[in-house]
């Protein structure tokens, strides 16, 4: 813009305290004000954690203890150092001319705001001036042709005006807009989207007061949302859906500084679990990401139901990188629909206090359908092992009750209700509906029923339902207390590549069909059988004293 022709016009005015005269400013008072001596702002930029944009500006004008009054606002509402550098010089320059004003007035008549010129003193050409430049004026023109003559106007004017060297920076009089409390948004985004989010986590809202809002995010800005925890690389990360009911706050009071503090359901997006009939389950849910799974974390807070529900809807991945310790007091039911693998880097202890039933080969009826293919020989098994604890002396009513179980084929397997329980565990409801309250019952139905699973505790029992090898690198001790017993169903071989030997303490007995080789502690060795037939490719030696040939 350009000034006009009056403001480029002549720049002296006569100045003349108290005179009548035409053209003349007839009252110059000089004010002077004390101002702040120096101006500092400071704001936050979340995109610059590390520094807090700040600027302290001091003022050109030197005055007795200026450094001590200083003028400090915050928000700034600036980003960072420079755009505070230059917020806060603008904000001094418009202190600093307030310390020096005049006010006056004239009759001149081609007096205008914003017009420069230099006062002057005809009779005291000494008394030197600065140019200044008027701020803001106020014309008077009075028409007073019907009281004289002449048919005169009479003008006068009242003027505020700085000197020119002096920066005009205006103050930032308007008052900026502020919004006190939260408002009700939802989320917004692109359609078909679910999440829409950008590197900070922030989201978009549309408002319901908002009657063009276009509801896809296009046409608002980039929310920050609250988190229950944030750090580098670590805290919580909780993004708000589209569609969601989000509370929104601004920080201090500002329109353009909105903050997402907090989600807040509704029939639409109703809570995870019915009200009041759930209201003691405290429940973190997510949902698959376009699709109908869930995620779940949720405490049961009913006196005597208490329990800590967690659903993985695909994988679960746990990492511990120094020690874990887990006690269980009463029951641990685990069911693995597919394949499991264990590594163990140092070295691995088992304690059973009861007994372990071990079956390789098929699970629930399976496992039971395994036994099938040795039912006929696991009564002979019972009596064997019955028959070895009767020449040891040893066992008594114990074992002789762990040979009829092994008999009836039922040692170790789950009964009727167990096995009920077992199909609530691997094919139960869906735990969505009732955070695994029922997959817990089973849990503790399968529990409860494998504490009949034997009739003693220390028994382990192993089914293999087809094939079992052991190779070991060096060597093998097996160490029995009182009996052993081996039934194989048909054949038995085995191959010892140098030496082998057999110790037995009191009778050594080897039997098939009629024939029979008996070794006695005392020496005696019996041989029975109705036929012997002696071969020797070489030399044949009987020695004893004596021999009796019959």
């Amino acid at each position: 813009s350009q000034p006009s022709a009056s403001a480029e016009g002549a720049d002296k005015v006569r100045l003349a305290q108290g005179s009548s005269d035409r053209n003349h400013i007839n009252e110059w008072m000089r004010q002077f004000a004390f101002i702040p001596g120096q101006r500092a702002g400071a704001d936050w930029n979340f995109e610059t954690p590390s520094t807090v944009p700040l600027n302290v500006t001091p003022s050109l004008i030197q005055m007795p203890g200026a450094a001590k009054r200083e003028l400090y606002e915050y928000p700034a509402r600036i980003s960072d150092v420079k755009e505070a550098e230059q917020a806060e010089t603008f904000r001094m320059q418009a202190v600093e001319a307030d310390h020096e004003r005049v006010t006056g007035k004239s009759n001149v008549r081609f007096l205008e705001a914003g017009r420069r010129f230099t006062p002057y003193e005809e009779p005291h050409p000494e008394h030197q001036y600065e140019e200044h430049v008027i701020t803001s004026i106020t014309h008077w023109v009075v028409d007073r042709s019907y009281e004289t003559t002449e048919n005169e106007q009479e003008y006068r004017n009242a003027f505020e005006a700085i000197p020119s060297r002096v920066p005009l920076t205006p103050h930032r009089d308007t008052k900026r807009p502020r919004i006190e409390g939260a408002q009700v948004a939802i989320v917004a985004g692109p359609s078909g989207e679910e999440i829409h989010t950008d590197q900070y986590g922030r989201i978009k809202v549309w408002y319901p007061w908002d009657r063009r809002a276009k509801k896809d995010g296009s046409d608002t800005c980039w929310i920050r949302v609250n988190q229950a925890w944030g750090g580098g690389t670590w805290g919580a990360q909780v993004i708000p859906r589209i569609g969601m009911e989000v509370m929104v706050s601004f920080v201090d009071g500002d329109p353009d500084r909105p903050l997402v503090i907090g989600v807040v359901p509704n029939p639409k997006n109703p809570v995870p679990y019915d009200l009041p009939a759930n209201k003691t389950r405290m429940v973190l849910r997510s949902n698959t990401h376009k699709g109908s799974g869930f995620n779940e974390m949720t405490f049961e807070d009913e006196n005597g139901k208490e329990n800590m529900f967690f659903h993985a809807q695909k994988d679960q991945t746990t990492r511990v990188r120094n020690d874990r310790t887990k006690r269980i007091d009463r029951h641990e039911v685990a069911s693995i629909g597919g394949n499991r693998a264990v590594e163990v880097a140092g070295n691995q202890k088992h304690e059973i206090g009861g007994s372990v039933n071990t079956v390789v080969g098929g699970t629930g009826p399976m496992a039971m359908a395994l036994m099938g293919a040795v039912q006929g020989i696991s009564g002979h098994t019972a009596g064997l092992l019955a028959q070895a604890g009767q020449i040891a002396g040893g066992g008594g009513p114990g074992l002789a009750s762990f040979a009829t179980t092994l008999a009836s084929s039922a040692l170790g397997f789950l009964g009727a209700g167990g096995l009920m329980a077992r199909e609530g565990v691997v094919d139960g409801s869906n735990p969505r509906t009732d955070a695994g309250t029922a997959l817990a019952g089973s849990g503790t139905g399968v529990g409860d029923d494998a504490a009949g699973l034997f009739p003693m505790p220390g028994i382990m029992n192993t089914i293999v339902g087809a094939f079992k090898s052991d190779t070991i690198g060096v060597a093998r001790a097996e160490q029995i207390g009182v009996s052993k017993v081996t039934n194989v169903g048909q054949t038995s071989l085995e191959s010892v590549g140098k030496f082998k030997k057999i110790a037995v303490g009191e009778e050594f007995v080897i039997e098939c069909g009629d024939s029979k080789f008996i070794m006695k502690s005392n020496g005696e060795v019996i041989i029975l059988g109705k036929t012997f037939n002696f071969v020797a490719t070489d030399h044949f030696q009987l020695r004893g004293t004596p021999i009796d040939l019959n």
